[in-house]
């Protein structure tokens, strides 16, 4: 089955598993350099709502996929890579067809586990430190709600070292309770954010104010939890609405993890428009009962989409505006992360800024070598601000 198959009507689930799938097609090759054996770790496993017989549209499934093709590449070079999975699912029919799967499976190391999160910290934490000092961990945690995996819940996992994590924060659940009055409601986020500080980010604040400092105050808590040095943020479309579905927390101790997640997410938001494009035609036709003369991309109003990147350049700009303002010097590498710490930002926007700020005689950039055009990070480049 296509993609088109595969996703039509679940089209948010698409762009998560392209970011999910990209990433991780980057960082199983790479850290299969330097590391002997890839651990991954699957907290709600599923599977949820997949059309392929062979699990093509799940999560666990895109990881067993890329896991190997990072195991081939790294053999024809001569180095033999080890993976290990652990996929955990709380609900029993879905743990019923993940287990029947996985029994097929004879070259990955896979252990299941039919429990809640809440539950199985401790296996986890000790099935990846089974896999020796030469194990780097990925964790991905993509809940269907805001419980199961509360903050002091996840801590354990977080301050692993190494390890990588990427949370699926269900941001169009959680907008509709922010302010619920119900104690059972507030006690329940106080726990989802890892305290109830969350409240004062978000008071007095309305609609994508109130969205933005929320998974902010989120990703920071996360962040701070497990002592990370970055964190990124990629946003998730409702397909048929011009709204936010979800939002990829990713946290990460290295430089490169960042740059890799970035990436992925600036593919995505391509596919992601398309794919609302197309989604969008079918609930058109499906309403007027007939077909429209042009494709869905050729009718597709990029309104939200376009209003959304500008609010995001605009927020990333300006954070690094303050940062050469207040200092005076700052690292390149300084201003790569403050810019890219915002979603739909990449570092082409960035090195577009800086040009425009030396064209007009505000900044000047020094330690670059005599034929390098522009900044580039772990160069010791200094951005100067006059």
């Amino acid at each position: 089955m296509s993609n088109e198959e595969l996703y039509a009507g679940r089209e948010q689930t698409l762009v998560k598993h392209f970011v999910f799938q990209k990433y991780l097609e980057r960082f199983s090759h790479i850290v299969g350099t330097n590391w002997d054996t890839l651990t991954y770790v699957d907290c709600f496993s599923g599977p949820w709502n997949a059309r392929s017989e062979k699990f093509d549209d799940s999560s666990f499934g895109i990881a067993l996929n890329e896991l190997r093709r990072a195991r081939d590449t790294h053999a024809a070079r001569g180095r033999k890579l080890r993976l290990r999975c652990f996929f955990l699912e709380k609900e029993p029919s879905a743990y019923t067809k993940l287990r029947g799967f996985v029994e097929g499976i004879a070259d990955i190391h896979i252990e299941t586990l039919n429990a809640t999160l809440e539950e199985s910290v401790g296996s986890i934490v000790q099935f990846i430190q089974a896999g020796g000092t030469r194990s780097f961990p990925f964790i991905f945690i993509d809940p269907t709600g805001w419980t199961g995996f509360e903050m002091d819940t996840i801590v354990p996992l977080l301050r692993l070292n190494p390890v990588e994590v990427m949370i699926n924060f269900m941001t169009g659940h959680i907008r509709r309770f922010l302010d619920s009055p119900q104690g059972e409601t507030q006690e329940s986020f106080r726990r989802l954010f890892g305290s109830a500080s969350f409240r004062d980010k978000i008071h007095g604040l309305a609609k994508l104010d109130r969205e933005d400092a929320a998974i902010q105050e989120y990703a920071r808590n996360a962040k701070r939890a497990g002592d990370f040095g970055f964190a990124g943020n990629a946003i998730v479309l409702h397909p048929q609405t011009d709204r936010t579905y979800f939002n990829l927390i990713y946290l990460t101790r290295n430089f490169k993890g960042l740059e890799v997640f970035k990436e992925a997410e600036k593919q995505a938001m391509e596919v992601q428009e398309l794919a609302r494009a197309e989604a969008q035609q079918r609930q058109r036709v499906a309403r007027e009962g007939q077909p429209e003369l042009f494709g869905g991309k050729e009718l597709h109003d990029s309104t939200h989409y376009d209003s959304l990147r500008e609010r995001y350049l605009t927020k990333s700009r300006e954070s690094v505006l303050r940062a050469l303002e207040s200092k005076r010097r700052v690292l390149y590498d300084e201003a790569w992360t403050l810019a890219l710490s915002e979603p739909m930002t990449w570092e082409k926007d960035l090195k577009q800024w800086i040009e425009e700020w030396r064209h007009e005689g505000h900044l000047a950039v020094v330690g670059m070598q005599p034929r390098q055009r522009v900044p580039r990070c772990h160069e010791d480049n200094y951005l100067i601000w006059k």
